[in-house]
């Protein structure tokens, strides 16, 4: 039995590599949660009990890394968001080194936003997980579909209101990374390997607004928005910090100038079939904006 620590659980891509591995022969998951009593959420009906459990483990808890981590053959890591996250993954993958883990499989970010300070985050979390001794894969996805159903949906308006221009952007489906993800925890020869993970198209925030509109039968329209608007309606929201919204806003600059539109066929080439499309995105996600 190959036991598999995922972290960012409760998250989008973790919980989708979460359901993905669930009750699959030979493989033991363990959900790293804050909170235990969402065990059962995540769970579901119809899951065998021994392929599934759950431990603590806390970010903001070092003590909690090394129970978590004993007795895994491999983990998915998913690092913190946060301005101390990169010492945080760091911290784990140490701990992930003294309790035996023979594999890692980090979460990461497109090498096209090296420049900015997520990017940054990211290139010292993929630089200390090389030097760890712990075998390696790394993920490196460009923006999520997904996002479009969270952080950029559409307004009770129907309108998506974001600084961005008419810049494209190769938007990959969540389903895919996390597919990937599972490819490389439960199969060898994805060691030492990095993986820029993209859409098979280009579009922009006015096309992809087209396609969901379409596939919702509800007017949805993309707004481009002042820089300086953005950051006003985002702070005065009152439950982002400033430094969230500097570096969200530093991400949608970078899309502006075209920093996603980066195409590769890596989803075809490890999982055997094309990335998703932006269209088949929203026929499956349709209902998240009939209302």
């Amino acid at each position: 039995m190959r036991t598999i620590l995922v972290t960012g659980a409760t998250g989008t891509v973790g919980g989708e590599v979460l359901r993905l591995l669930k009750g699959r022969d030979g493989i033991h998951v363990r959900a790293a949660l804050r909170d235990l009593k969402k065990s059962a959420a995540l769970a579901g009906p119809g899951v065998d009990p021994m392929t599934f459990d759950c431990v603590l483990f806390d970010y903001a808890k070092p003590e909690t890394f090394l129970p978590a981590c004993q007795g895994a053959d491999a983990i998915f890591l998913v690092a913190p968001f946060t301005p101390n996250g990169a010492e945080q993954a760091k911290a784990l993958i140490a701990a992930s080194r003294a309790a035996g883990v023979r594999h890692i499989v980090k979460l990461g970010v497109s090498r096209s936003v090296g420049g900015t300070t997520t990017g940054r985050w990211h290139a010292a979390i993929d630089a200390a997980l090389k030097e760890s001794g712990v075998p390696w894969t790394i993920l490196l996805p460009g923006g999520f579909m997904q996002n479009f159903v969270e952080g950029s949906a559409p307004r009770p308006d129907g309108n998506m209101y974001l600084p961005v221009g008419d810049a494209k952007a190769s938007f990959i489906d969540v389903r895919d990374i996390a597919e990937v993800a599972v490819k490389a925890l439960t199969e060898p020869g994805h060691e030492g390997k990095e993986y820029t993970l993209t859409g098979p198209e280009n579009l922009s925030y006015a096309e992809a607004a087209a396609l969901m509109s379409e596939a919702s039968a509800r007017p949805i329209r993309f707004v481009d928005v002042p820089e300086a608007a953005a950051r006003q309606g985002m702070l005065a929201s009152g439950y982002m910090p400033e430094w969230l919204v500097d570096v969200i806003l530093e991400l949608n600059a970078w899309s502006k100038t075209g920093g996603g539109s980066e195409i590769t066929s890596t989803v075809k080439d490890v999982l055997g079939h094309p990335a998703r499309t932006f269209r088949e995105f929203a026929r499956d996600y349709a209902e998240h904006w009939k209302h």
